[in-house]
């Protein structure tokens, strides 16, 4: 197993969790880490329930287990397991298939494919910061997807447009969207999700680039030289991701999810044995996800742990 994390070796991780209990317990300490809040009336105080780490809300009677409200929501396997997975998946410098991760636990491979699928959801981008300097944004087709519309087997491209950060010293972050075209309405997504309007934008001359310049001043064509491409990096990052796909994750049908993993193990390809728990905070602190949810793109808000009434209203 070729793995980018350094510091968490397989012997590690069985020692940090060798049963179910040990699973349980490090959710239980790392979902209320900060406080317990009632997921049905919000009320702090509460009492043991029945089953070791559950939490029973005094104010409600609410009665919730570490698992509940997160991704490992109404999970049918063993939670060990489940570390398991999360744990290849995040070690594993190629990525990971279902079929392989099936092989290794003895589960099924649609179930596999579930829970992969939801550790994908934890890696998307949490849209919270812009890139502001230099940007290069680049379209590229990723493949062809068979799909069947009224009866009739079509070819669908695979489009995606790249948004790569430039920096004097290092690696700037970068983001990736499906996109179903190459128009404008489509391309602008990946702007209003992760580009700052005042910055510096080259794109390689696509017409509808153009039609942005009124919300993005910055955009600039840059003109292809001889034998070079005229974006350097985000082609690099392009050539990249295509043989990554075709390695492992040939199909890619949900296309979205697999750019959002590769461009998480991209942008922390510095955080190494770190990168195992980063992940399994952020599956703690995301919203359940069901199988319709996964394969119909259902929106939910993800990370929201604690609301007012109020504030749900208002965001309505």
């Amino acid at each position: 197993m070729e793995a980018i994390s350094k510091s968490l070796s397989l012997f590690d991780f069985q020692q940090f969790f060798p049963s179910d209990e040990s699973c349980l317990k490090y959710l239980s300490e790392q979902k209320w880490k900060d406080g317990y809040s009632c997921h049905r009336c919000y009320k702090n105080k509460y009492c043991r329930s029945v089953k070791k780490f559950d939490r029973r809300c005094t104010a409600c009677g609410y009665v919730e287990s570490p698992k509940a409200n997160t991704l490992f929501h109404h999970m049918k396997f063993s939670l060990q397991k489940a570390f398991y997975i999360v744990y290849l998946v995040s070690t594993n410098k190629r990525g990971i298939a279902s079929t392989e991760l099936s092989r290794k636990l003895g589960l099924r491979q649609k179930t596999c494919w579930l829970f992969k699928h939801k550790i994908m959801q934890a890696m998307a981008s949490r849209k919270k910061y812009t890139i502001a300097s230099d940007v290069e944004i680049m379209t590229c087709e990723l493949g062809i997807n068979n799909i069947v519309e009224n009866g009739v087997k079509i070819e669908k491209k695979k489009l995606a447009v790249l948004a790569h950060e430039k920096k004097s010293k290092g690696r700037g972050k970068t983001y990736g969207h499906k996109i179903n075209d190459l128009s404008a309405k489509e391309l602008c997504k990946i702007l209003h999700d992760h580009v700052d309007r005042s910055a510096s934008i080259k794109t390689n001359g696509w017409p509808a680039f153009s039609a942005m310049k009124k919300e993005y001043h910055g955009i600039q064509t840059v003109v292809q030289k001889k034998g070079k491409h005229p974006l350097v990096m985000s082609y690099r990052i392009g050539c990249g991701l295509l043989q990554w796909l075709r390695g492992v994750h040939g199909h890619a049908e949900l296309l979205q999810y697999y750019l959002d993993e590769y461009f998480f193990r991209l942008n922390r390809s510095d955080m190494e044995g770190d990168l195992f728990f980063h992940l399994l905070d952020r599956m703690i602190k995301h919203e359940p996800r069901t199988y319709y949810d996964i394969v119909n793109f259902t929106p939910k808000a993800a990370f929201l742990k604690k609301a007012n009434v109020s504030d749900l209203s208002m965001a309505h």
